[in-house]
């Protein structure tokens, strides 16, 4: 526990995020005590999945997301939801959810760079979000995924 408290301060303190529809700030999670940890919501726990999955997408960092997307499918088949979540599901779910939701902000509609299409046509990423998202990462064959291989399997080129 006290590890994965420093691991959120260390990763925290110099993130910051553009985009809407991502966490806008992780900055009130760097500053958590022990005490404020145990205190947190399921809620909160999904935001600290969601922060520590964007940040390690952007230092090319690998995550089981094969795992992480396991939470989100039975949190779908449990009627209770998210109470009945616990503190590492919550975190999980967290982190399948600010994988997908970087991949897609960051890459849809995106220019494919690639020497190969240096055609007068135009090349870009479509990617895809929410259940059929889950279910691509969770049928993944590696344990740990990079954001290059999450693009991929998130990803197709398309003619615009």
């Amino acid at each position: 526990m006290k590890y994965l408290i420093i691991l959120a301060i260390l990763v925290f303190s110099s993130q910051s995020f553009a985009k809407e529809r991502l966490p806008s700030n992780c900055a009130h999670l760097s500053e958590v005590s022990k005490a404020t940890f145990v205190l947190f919501n399921k809620k909160e726990f999904m935001q600290l999945g969601e922060c520590l999955a964007i940040a390690a997408l952007k230092n090319h960092k690998s995550l089981d997301l094969v795992r992480s997307c396991n939470e989100v499918d039975e949190n779908r088949r449990n009627f209770l939801g998210i109470l009945s979540l616990s503190k590492l599901e919550s975190i999980l779910l967290g982190q399948c959810k600010g994988t997908i939701d970087y991949i897609y902000e960051h890459y849809n509609k995106e220019r494919v760079n690639d020497y190969r299409y240096r055609s007068s046509n135009r090349i870009v990423y479509r990617c895809n979000k929410g259940e059929k998202a889950v279910d691509i990462l969770r049928s993944s064959k590696k344990e740990e995924i990079g954001r290059s291989d999450v693009r991929d399997l998130l990803c197709d080129e398309v003619y615009n």
